[in-house]
This record gives structure tokens, C-alpha cells and sequence, in this order.
């Protein structure tokens, strides 16, 4: 009998018909698998999450807790040679008193000086009366030679222009470079309100014994920016001068040095004079007058115009005033007393 004659054996084509479902069942399964992963993407990508996270957030029960009280622990001061030493320094520093300036002294001024064709360092330092090495430091300059044109600065005094380091401090420089002043009246000085530097500062030490302290002078200048060309002593016409001599430019203006009442206008071997009457027994003559702008008996104040210079007086080689000062008919010295 034939192997297929009997009736448990599939029938013929059972088999390939079989195989061809599983196929399809498998195909349809990956389809649902697929399906099901593009789901949770697009789920992941396109919904929101932060409100429920934000409400799973409040949800959660705030715990309190005690703070803990720091454990204090004694210190102790350390020894210079446990601070290493730039910690010291800085220590030091930030520990020194800021002081204000001392008073005692005036700012220097700097004159401005434009070289012109001809002018040397020492015929400049010369006219100044100061040393080379001054405007060597002052102005920074790499050797003597100048040129025309440039501009040098031109201190009061004789000194050195200095940068603050890093460790400096204003005692310190002082201490260094000129032992006479102290770190207040450097602040003085240099204009400075405080005696805090910082580094990079640039600060004018002037030499030794080059400086006096400030003085409460009674009378300023007859003439702005004037300069004296003949002092008190000096010979004019073979007489002794009583005054000091101030040039101008012609028609420069004369003011009175003080506040006074016009005691004299009258006529002098100079030219055309005025005498001022002051409190304390000063009087101040002003001589060689191009013309005078005050009455007898008028009254006038500190820096009030009473004339002008001109170019009629044959004593000087330029323009100028004659200025004395006397106290109860003496005559002084007005450099002493008035303030250029």
C-alpha cells in the first residue's frame, strides 16, 4: 500500500500550505513591533512632561531640618616666621593707617618748557636752577640730547620722579628717599588728599633739604605769572632796592597785593607810584606804573586792578613793576611775605 493510503497522513499540498502562514504570521508581528516603537518616539517627542513633573514636585513632602551650629575653634595669633613673607608685606599694608595729607607743605607745581632749536639740557636745567638729573628723571628722558619741539616738564625743586612697586608704600618711599618727610607730607606734595598709593603710582620726591613748609602769606603777586629780574638788596642806579623788580608783558596788569585803602599816588624817580595802606602797619608800594587805575582814599580788595606796566621806564631792560613792602616805615623783604 502507498504511503499516503493511510488516513492520519496529511493530505497532499498540507505541508506547503503550512509553512506559507507561519511566514505571514511573523511578517505581521514585526509590522505591530514596528508600529509600536514609531508610537513611543512620537510620544517622547510631541508630548509634555514638565507640568507632571512639576506636579510630582509639589506632591513631595518638604522636609525641615535643624541647621547645625558651627564648631568654633579658637585661633591663635601666628609668628612672623610661620607668615611667609610676601603675606606679611600685604598684611602690613592693608594694617597701616590711611592718613591725610600733613598741610605742611604746598603741591609742587610742574612748569611746561618747549625746546626750541639751539637749547640744551644743561643750559635748560641752568635757567631753572635745578640739576639735569632732575629733568633726566622727571621727563624719562633715554640720554641728553633733545629735540625741538618736545615738551619738558619742569618741577619746582630739585628730585626724582618715582614708580610705586608692588611693596611700597608711601612711609616707605619716604624713609628711602628723603628722610626729612614723612608719608604725609609727600601726600601733600604730590597733591594727594590721602597717603594710600597704589603700584604704578608716579610720585615726586623732592631732594633733601630743598623744600620749606607752607606759610600764611600776607600779600600774592602785584603781577600774574610775573617774573623777578632784580631782588631786594640788588643795586639799581647804585642804590640799594627796597623791593624786588617783577616783569610783565607791556600792559601787563598791576593789582594790589593785599586788601588796603589808597594812601599815596604820586611821582618817583620810576615814573607814576601808588602806595597801599594795610592793617598791622604794612604798607606796599607799586612803582613804575604805565598808568594808575585808583583814586586817593579809595578803597580796594585783594587782586583789584590799580594800573598797568609799560614800556616808558629806562631802569630795566623790559617791562616791569617795582614792589616793596614796609611795616611801620621799615622796609621788608616781600619775597618773604607774598605768595608768586
Amino acid at each position: 500500500m502507498g504511503r499516503y493510503s493511510y488516513d492520519d497522513m496529511p493530505p497532499e499540498g498540507f505541508r506547503e500550505k503550512r509553512r506559507g502562514s507561519g511566514k505571514m504570521t511573523a511578517a505581521i508581528a514585526s509590522i505591530g513591533v514596528l508600529l509600536t516603537l514609531i508610537a513611543v518616539i512620537i510620544y517622547l517627542l510631541f508630548t509634555p512632561h514638565k507640568e507632571t513633573i512639576e506636579e510630582n514636585q509639589a506632591e513631595v513632602d518638604v522636609v525641615s531640618v535643624d541647621p547645625i551650629e558651627p564648631e568654633i575653634i579658637e585661633s591663635r595669633e601666628r609668628t612672623a616666621a610661620e607668615i611667609p613673607a610676601a603675606v606679611q608685606v600685604e598684611e602690613e599694608r592693608a594694617a597701616a593707617p590711611i592718613e591725610g595729607a600733613s598741610g605742611r607743605y604746598s603741591k609742587i607745581d610742574f612748569a611746561q618748557y618747549t625746546v626750541s632749536e639751539g637749547d640744551t639740557l644743561v643750559g635748560i636745567a641752568e635757567k631753572y636752577g635745578l640739576s639735569t638729573t632732575t629733568l633726566v628723571s622727571v621727563n624719562k628722558l633715554a640720554d641728553v640730547n633733545l629735540e625741538q619741539g618736545m615738551v619738558l616738564s619742569i618741577p619746582q625743586v630739585d628730585g626724582t620722579l618715582y614708580t610705586v612697586g608692588d611693596d611700597d608704600t608711601l612711609a616707605s618711599i619716604a624713609e628711602a628717599r628723603n628722610p626729612e618727610l614723612t608719608a604725609a607730607d609727600l601726600a601733600s606734595l604730590n597733591g594727594k588728599p590721602y597717603t594710600a598709593v597704589f603700584p604704578g603710582e608716579e610720585i615726586f620726591i623732592p631732594a633733601p633739604g630743598t623744600v620749606s613748609e607752607s606759610t600764611d602769606y600776607m600779600f600774592s603777586s602785584p603781577i600774574e605769572n610775573g617774573e623777578i629780574i632784580a631782588r631786594f638788596g640788588d643795586l639799581v642806579d647804585d642804590k640799594p632796592l627796597n623791593g624786588i623788580v617783577i616783569a610783565s608783558e607791556p600792559g601787563s596788569a598791576v593789582c594790589a597785593a593785599a586788601d588796603g585803602t589808597v594812601l599815596d599816588i604820586f611821582s618817583s624817580d620810576y615814573g607814576r607810584s601808588v602806595t597801599l595802606l594795610h592793617d598791622n602797619g604794612y604798607s606796599t608800594d607799586y612803582y613804575a606804573l604805565e598808568y594808575v587805575a585808583v583814586k586817593v582814599s579809595e578803597r580796594v580788595e585783594k587782586g583789584d586792578v590799580i594800573g598797568a606796566i609799560g614800556t616808558s621806564n629806562s631802569y630795566f631792560s623790559r617791562p616791569a613793576v617795582v614792589f616793596s613792602v614796609e611795616q611801620n616805615s621799615v622796609p621788608l623783604d616781600p619775597v618773604n611775605l607774598t605768595e608768586f
